[in-house]
């Protein structure tokens, strides 16, 4: 009965979000419903409470601000016309259509969610892909697939909140996910390739583009750290194909606008991994601010803002997208703390038999479905799937990593984004329920192949 009852607030969040309740209205319910559940069914000294919270208070205001930068930097970037520019540049280098889907896929719609997150690298790869002459489906999955590096994803606040759940390093995380996101790396390669199509040729570039991708992440994760990984690792993949394009074509296509429009990119990246080389030869509070991604977001939007000239009317009108937004991620945030730390997420555990731990990539999955991210999903379960671990004696940490990146797949699949790259594919007429059943049942394919994937690897070979 006591697992049952520990199950109920999420069960109860992951009903309301069903039902098509806001976010925050439904983790705001699951918090609440978690916090009686501690007064009557698991009492919590308020020392332990107090303690743990003054450790993971901190990292919600973090989140938040990531979360608010990042909008408003998609905001910006759109207001001046930055992504026009780089995707009008990405679609005159491209010298074929699947080499052009394999530079979208896993280099244009990766950096920008790595960037910005909320799935903001779909409404920048869509409408590339359909200028690159794919159809409108194709257009709309194949944007879905560009999120492959979700766990990194807005600088990776879902991976921080994985870490901070389980207690275990951040950065060590990052390289336990990135090594198994070759699971997910490959399954996304091989549905391009079966979407697409291509010759022999191009089906190497795919695969080349794809393998450079998670080296890049993985190489980032060990020498840098997890927060800039992604944006590394689809660097590296932009780069490469770009030259390999311009040396093609004889020609580079930049441009004094290209240059202003990748700039705030430039800052971005390169500040923080200044900051992050400062932080570790001059550790001090001072120096681990600066080196926070929410400095560098906000920098970026400064310099983004520059080339905008309604930017008060932009950024007002971010803040209020972010609103509901940044509060559902707060709560349930919240509430992964409050299962986490009073232990309901263990006794939940219990529900999974010992030794089963192929089960534990659905979990997240199916939150990651349910809530749109890999932040609510890592929120809600990953206390449980370390729990699970605990129990079948088995390392804690490949166990959360292959949650951490069913989840993170799995957000493709989540209706809202599926509804929005359908109707990027289009934006002149509203979007077929056709055309949305179609992308929907292969998103959910992708992610249903992932967690079974991820479960078996972590079952019989981690």
């Amino acid at each position: 009965m006591t697992p049952l009852l520990a199950l109920a607030p999420i069960m109860l969040a992951i009903a309301l979000l069903i039902l098509k309740r806001s976010s925050w209205i439904s983790a705001a319910a699951g918090v609440i419903a978690a916090g009686l559940a501690v007064i009557f069914f698991f009492p919590t000294p308020i020392s332990v409470l107090l303690e743990s919270g003054a450790d993971y208070f901190p990292l919600v205001l973090e989140v938040a601000l990531i979360l608010l930068f990042g909008m408003v930097l998609a905001r910006l970037l759109e207001a001046s016309g930055s992504m026009g520019e780089i995707s009008a540049w990405v679609e005159s280098a491209a010298p074929s259509r699947p080499l052009g889907v394999a530079l979208v896929v896993f280099g244009l719609v990766p950096f920008a969610e790595s960037v910005t997150g909320f799935g903001i690298g779909v409404t920048i790869g869509v409408p590339v892909l359909r200028l690159l002459g794919c159809s409108l489906r194709q257009s709309a999955i194949l944007g879905l697939l560009g999120l492959i590096a979700v766990p990194w994803g807005a600088l990776g606040p879902g991976t921080t909140v994985a870490a901070a759940l389980t207690g275990v390093n951040v950065d060590d995380l990052g390289v336990a996910t990135a090594w198994i996101n070759a699971i997910p790396v490959i399954i996304v390669a091989i549905s391009v390739i079966l979407v697409m199509r291509p010759g022999l040729t191009s089906c190497l570039g795919i695969g080349a583009a794809a393998a450079l991708l998670w080296a890049g992440i993985l190489a980032a994760n060990i020498l840098v750290g997890m927060a800039p990984a992604g944006i590394i690792g689809s660097l590296l993949v932009i780069a490469a194909m770009g030259a390999l394009f311009i040396i093609r074509r004889r020609r580079t296509g930049f441009t004094h606008r290209l240059g202003l429009a990748v700039l705030p990119y430039t800052t971005l990246t390169v500040g923080l991994l200044i900051a992050r080389t400062l932080q570790s030869a001059f550790p001090s509070l001072l120096t681990q601010i600066v080196a926070s991604p929410p400095f560098w977001l906000a920098a970026a939007c400064v310099i983004a803002a520059l080339r905008v000239t309604s930017r008060s009317s932009v950024t007002v009108s971010a803040v209020r997208s972010w609103l509901p937004i940044g509060a559902g991620t707060a709560a349930f945030m919240l509430m992964g703390w409050i299962m986490t730390t009073t232990g309901m997420s263990a006794a939940i555990g219990t529900l999974v038999p010992a030794g089963l731990v192929l089960f534990t990539p659905w979990l997240t999955a199916i939150g990651a479905v349910v809530t749109g991210s890999n932040t609510g999903a890592n929120s809600m379960f990953t206390g449980t799937i370390d729990a699970v671990a605990t129990s079948s004696h088995v390392p804690s940490l490949p166990v959360v990593a292959a949650g951490n990146a069913a989840a993170s797949l799995a957000a493709l699949a989540a209706p809202p984004r599926v509804a929005m790259s359908v109707q990027m594919a289009e934006p002149s007429a509203p979007a077929s329920a056709n055309d949305i059943a179609w992308v929907q049942g292969r998103a959910l394919a992708v992610a249903g192949v992932n967690a079974v994937a991820l479960g078996l690897w972590i079952q019989f070979m981690a």
